[in-house]
């Protein structure tokens, strides 16, 4: 399979794909944030939740142990 045919396959396959339906406005407000995100990695924020989560189940396994330590005394 050559490049030329990759290209003829998409040709193919777009045309069967149904026309976007977007005004002017919604269609420049999608691009200006896709282009603000090219480039960028991902969110520090998206780390945030599994620390806490980490955390949470950090401290109840202690507390298990805790537990499990007093029961075989």
């Amino acid at each position: 399979m050559t490049t030329e045919d990759d290209v003829k396959g998409l040709g193919e396959i777009s045309r069967e794909l149904a026309a976007v339906d977007l005004d002017a406005s919604t269609a420049e407000r999608i691009a200006r944030r896709a282009r603000d995100d090219v480039g960028k990695g991902p969110s520090p924020r998206r780390f945030i939740e599994p620390a806490v989560t980490a955390l949470i189940m950090l401290g109840y396994m202690a507390w298990v142990v805790v537990k499990i330590m007093e029961a075989l005394r």
